[in-house]
């Protein structure tokens, strides 16, 4: 299954070891991103390290981990689609992220219910997800 993963998902993989961390080294997934991404990482490191259960070592080991999982997309490539993003969403925030799916042609992992105001590409939050993957 191919998805573009939202920085929240991949915030809370790191926070945690838990069910999203699962799913996201799921053999079955294919991740991608744009590399919008980094700034988001950047952005809230020092929150994510505050809630980050271990040292700061461990912190970028893990995040390094779970980046080599994501396909980033240039976000150069991603401006044919900004357009039709845009149609979709507010949330400049969210153009970036709409754009990767629908060049990729992905679903969006995503727990921002402002993803779901828009009915041309499909989101999944986390629990959505899992119940795919029982299925």
């Amino acid at each position: 299954m191919k998805v573009t993963i939202d920085a929240n998902v991949l915030f809370s993989a790191l926070i945690k070891q838990g069910i999203t961390r699962k799913i996201l080294f799921n053999p079955e997934l294919g991740l991608y991103s744009p590399s919008f991404l980094f700034i988001e990482i950047d952005k809230y490191k020092p929150l994510l390290l505050k809630k980050f259960s271990g040292k700061e070592e461990e912190f970028e080991g893990l995040m390094q981990k779970i980046v080599s999982q994501i396909q980033i997309i240039p976000d150069q490539e991603l401006k044919p689609f900004l357009y039709a993003a845009k149609s979709l969403s507010k949330d400049e925030k969210d153009w970036l992220y709409l754009a990767c799916a629908l060049k990729e042609d992905t679903i969006i992992w995503s727990n921002d219910k402002d993803f779901k105001k828009q009915n041309k590409v499909k989101v999944f939050s986390t629990n959505e997800l899992l119940k795919e993957f029982k299925n």
